[in-house]
């Protein structure tokens, strides 16, 4: 969620925020990305984090805050065109667990497209500032959890909320054997385009492809791109309830299988929704 201008030596791509109303986020629909999609691969080859292609090319990068649900969905999409991006995986997210079966397989599934899979890495759930020993230290025993999950090489990481915990000055090019989304080498050379908090941070996706650069960052977090428009705060919700949806059935259908009592149980959607 929480987002940096890493535009540097790039030109203007930090020109204000695109709108406040609704036009600000209409377009962020599947059949926009998928369109944007089919612009950028006109253009640039899609490369994994520490490419050392030479013609131009972009790095694809999503961040999963909220929904693996949606992440495959947006990989499916990829995938059917041939493309790939990095997908990276937060491992304290208050809206999902890696170690739930459901987002596990959508993981593998993600990886089993051919997709890169990265680390989210909030340096903030470890509470104090870190040094740069405590730092691959917390991304080695994370990365050796995700791969041990998926099954999949985790080759890249990225810091959440970056600035929130003060950690853009760890900017190397890898740590812990990892590229880092946020090396001072990537920040000078490659431009850069955010959908963080569910709308275009700097200039559009649409228009900075049609700047011909010849490096290009993007990121993307799943949870935006729904199949017909919806603002981002009620995306949220939809991620809320979604996962409290889906507890509930669990442990309706656990009680259900055990031939036991579920005293209390709401008779309407309205009440579980509530």
């Amino acid at each position: 969620m929480g987002d940096v201008d890493v535009s540097v030596g790039t030109g203007a791509l930090t020109t204000g925020l695109q709108g406040l109303g609704p036009d600000a986020y209409s377009g962020f629909v599947e059949s926009e990305y998928a369109s944007l999609l089919d612009m950028a691969a006109r253009s640039y080859r899609f490369e994994a984090f520490g490419t050392t292609e030479a013609g131009p090319h972009l790095l694809w990068r999503h961040d999963i805050d909220m929904s693996p649900h949606r992440a495959l969905r947006l990989a499916q999409i990829e995938a059917a065109r041939g493309l790939r991006a990095t997908y990276f995986v937060h491992l304290h997210s208050s809206f999902y667990s890696v170690f739930e079966r459901a987002v596990l397989e959508r993981l593998r599934r993600i990886a089993g497209l051919g997709h890169e899979i990265g680390l989210h890495f909030d340096a903030g759930f470890y509470g104090e500032a870190m040094s740069a020993r405590d730092l691959i230290r917390g991304l080695t025993r994370e990365r050796d959890i995700l791969e041990g999950l998926v099954g999949a090489r985790t080759g890249a990481f990225s810091f959440h909320n970056p600035e929130r915990d003060g950690v853009l000055g760890f900017d190397d090019d890898t740590y812990a054997g990892m590229a880092n989304a946020y090396a001072q080498n990537l920040r000078s050379r490659y431009a850069y385009v955010s959908d963080s908090n569910g709308y275009w941070r700097f200039r559009t996706l649409e228009q900075v492809l049609g700047d011909g650069l010849d490096r290009l960052q993007v990121l993307t977090h799943p949870e935006w791109w729904t199949p017909t428009p919806m603002s981002p705060h009620r995306r949220v919700a939809r991620c809320i309830r979604g996962r409290s949806r889906a507890v509930s059935r669990e442990y309706d259908s656990v009680l259900a299988a055990q031939g036991r009592l579920n005293l209390g149980k709401p008779e309407t959607k309205l009440e579980i929704d509530v």
